[in-house]
């Protein structure tokens, strides 16, 4: 009996040095469903149902400074980047074969973080496109640049993303009137600020966004070696705020219904006198396109018209300044600075920069987020 009960106290011993590791190694259950601390009781559903599901966790997650904003996903996206930066890091410390994709990625990201070469460099990789600008001296050649500067870079339902910095943005997708095949869509463009009421709006704040965005105009135009940088800045703003009063609105821009217009290339310059179409098609490389959908035709008509009524320069400005904002985060540290103090500090409320690799991650994934994928 006493080898029984020792027996038996060895067998309990174990079990419950066995229950003592399971229950450290068992990791803790997930929570699903509606996270109630989350909520603030306070409000009542029926008169703000955003701020009664939210307000706890807006009061109390602190939004990080390097970014604008957090949400649900950023946990997810921040995983999934560091996996990325793992695996483009891996890459960029090998040596892939001459002209493969794993090559491309490893030299964009090694350049990127190549700080040294970027400021011995300067401008020099934006010269020719500087000098090219600056040597227009006529309408068709003003149409020739903006139709060279056309990018696929507007998405009007998939994404909602209405705003190119380009006098006109370009998507394809499925026709409204024949979904077997695809269309060419062509939407307005030319800002810089998100969207027409930043230049629009008379409150105080939208005049004092302003006044220091023409401030931003004058520096980067300083920094990249432009004279008389605060008239150039001036006019530049004034051929901004032209081309907004020429906008459709974000809210009337998600009426698909008027989004729906046919128009030949013959029907540009009969429906939108002044800008050289046929200039700008064949520059932009869609000349042999038959016919576009014309989201905003209204948007177009006023457009092309400013082409010919704004003085030749000051497009000529437009262009060299627009063309520098686009590459100020790849150029030295004095104009990647100033872009971000206006767009990220002021316009997004962003007090610092994301670690430079980081930066170069998401630039990488962005152009060759395809040849990274195939890793």
């Amino acid at each position: 009996m006493k080898q029984i009960a020792r027996f038996s106290k060895f067998v309990l011993a174990c079990l419950g040095i066995c229950a003592i590791a399971c229950a450290q190694n068992t990791p803790a259950p997930e929570l699903h469903g509606v996270a109630v601390a989350n909520l603030d009781p306070s409000v009542k559903p029926g008169d703000d149902f955003y701020q009664y599901a939210n307000g706890a966790w807006i009061k109390h997650t602190e939004i990080p400074p390097d970014r604008a904003e957090v949400d649900v996903f950023t946990t997810l996206g921040d995983l999934s980047n560091k996996r990325t930066a793992d695996l483009i890091e891996e890459i960029a410390k090998s040596n892939p074969p001459a002209g493969s994709g794993t090559r491309k990625v490893a030299d964009l990201y090694n350049s990127y973080m190549d700080e040294a070469a970027i400021e011995a460099k300067g401008l020099a990789p934006l010269r020719p496109h500087l000098d090219a600008i600056a040597a227009i001296g006529d309408r068709r050649g003003l149409a020739r640049a903006l139709g060279e500067s056309l990018r696929a870079d507007v998405d009007a339902l998939n994404n909602t993303n209405f705003h190119t910095a380009n006098l006109f943005g370009l998507w394809v997708a499925p026709g409204f009137n024949d979904a077997e095949h695809y269309s060419a869509y062509l939407l307005q463009g030319g800002l810089q600020l998100p969207d027409r009421e930043y230049y629009l709006a008379d409150s105080e704040h939208a005049r004092q966004l302003r006044a220091r965005y023409q401030t931003h105009i004058a520096a980067i135009l300083k920094l990249a070696g432009f004279t008389d940088t605060d008239a150039r800045a001036i006019r530049i703003l004034e051929l901004e705020h032209a081309v907004a009063e020429t906008h459709r609105s974000l809210a009337d821009n998600e009426n698909i219904h008027n989004a729906n217009n046919t128009w030949t290339q013959a029907d540009f310059s009969v429906k939108a006198p002044g800008l050289d179409w046929a200039e700008y098609f064949r520059a932009a490389g869609i000349n042999q396109q038959g016919s576009f959908m014309v989201w905003q035709p209204e948007a177009f008509k006023g457009e092309s018209a400013l082409v010919v009524s704004i003085p030749l320069n000051t497009w000529k400005d437009w262009l060299a300044f627009h063309l520098i904002e686009a590459y100020a985060g790849v150029l030295p540290k004095a104009l990647a600075e100033e872009h971000f103090a206006f767009f990220g500090r002021e316009l997004s409320g962003t007090t610092e920069q994301r670690p430079r690799w980081q930066r170069g991650v998401a630039m990488v994934n962005g152009l060759l987020g395809d040849a990274v994928g195939q890793v």
